[in-house]
């Protein structure tokens, strides 16, 4: 091996020295700022805490761990007075130690909420507990008077009408309908009182099968409404109507049948809801832009529902969204049911 020469070696060494330099500004810097982080913390390395990882802005103040003072103030909630309910639904609280979710219901104002395929509400028609939805809102009561049409034969006419005193709602959250979307939940305020504000289609069909209107009630219908007239808001009577006939023991309108709807919604129509009157089936098609492409795919529609509006002595109007209007069948026809209420 070659012997390194003198001037080679005096280089070496200072290359050594520069290397020993480096490393001990580097230890040094870091030492003196762990030293100012230290000092920064309130406190000082000693042997009693020499190691630890307490810092005493984790310490509550006046306490003393590990020779480390804290400084940690804590706001004293114990005084606080307030509960779930005088706290805005869904807003986090602390009080007295613990966590508060509130439960205020805060009034929705009484503008038109502009009901439409893109713009959802859904009802929950028992103001307080868990959200569970009744149906969607297809019509709102609040703002001007709304007239409007579906279909374009003439019978799909309705005018929604502006009412006044109304009862006071609340959003109570979100919801998503496998066909009508995700939209926000509307329940009534606890205790409200006033006129009735939505109107609500039921999600579903009454069940999966047609049913008559009145099987042996044809050639014996005496409640005839024009078929240019708009009957919007008189689904529930004309259900009442037609009801009390089919309970009147003496049958003016003729034998049950047991396939009759009237047999098969005794029990919602006693829980105040009804068969949607004829205007009531236009409002809801026009509100969704229900056509007959989209009613099934989109909607979960069935073809065709009847509505509790004659047409004459022999027949009953129905939504009959495989058209696309307003139609009407024999009351020994079949149809489907799906209800509708007010809240």
């Amino acid at each position: 091996m070659k012997k390194l020469s003198k001037k080679q070696r005096i280089i070496g060494f200072i290359a050594i020295l520069l290397v020993a330099v480096i490393v001990a500004i580097v230890i040094t810097t870091s030492i003196i700022r762990n030293n100012n982080q230290v000092a920064n913390e309130g406190y000082a390395a000693t042997s009693a805490n020499a190691g630890s990882s307490l810092i005493s802005n984790y310490i509550l103040n006046g306490i003393t761990i590990g020779g480390i003072t804290g400084k940690m103030e804590v706001l004293n909630t114990n005084d606080a007075t307030a509960r779930a309910e005088d706290i805005a639904m869904g807003k986090v609280a602390y009080a007295r130690g613990e966590r508060i979710v509130g439960t205020r219901a805060e009034p929705i104002s009484n503008d038109d909420l502009q009901i439409s395929a893109t713009n959802v509400y859904y009802a929950d028609l028992d103001s307080t507990g868990e959200i569970s939805v009744d149906g969607v809102i297809f019509a709102d009561l609040a703002g001007e008077e709304e007239s409007g049409e579906w279909g374009t034969n003439g019978r799909g006419v309705y005018t929604i009408p502006s009412e006044t005193g109304l009862k006071q709602y609340y959003i109570k959250g979100e919801y998503t309908d496998e066909h009508f979307g995700t939209g926000k939940v509307i329940a009534p305020m606890e205790g409200t009182s006033g006129n009735d504000r939505f109107y609500v289609m039921a999600l579903n069909n009454i069940d999966s099968s047609t049913h008559y209107w009145y099987y042996n009630a044809y050639g014996k219908l005496d409640n005839t409404i024009s078929f240019s007239e708009n009957d919007f808001g008189k689904g529930r009577e004309n259900t009442e109507y037609v009801n009390n006939k089919w309970n009147d023991s003496s049958l003016p309108w003729g034998a049950h049948n047991s396939n009759d709807m009237w047999g098969l919604i005794q029990d919602e129509v006693s829980d105040g809801w009804f068969v949607p009157s004829k205007s009531e089936w236009a409002a809801f098609g026009a509100a969704f832009g229900i056509t007959t492409s989209n009613y099934s795919s989109t909607y979960g529609l069935s073809y065709y529902y009847w509505s509790s509006s004659q047409f004459n002595a022999n027949c009953a109007f129905n939504a009959n969204f495989y058209s696309g209007y307003v139609f009407h069948f024999t009351v020994d026809y079949t149809s489907y049911v799906r209800l509708a209420t007010t809240f």
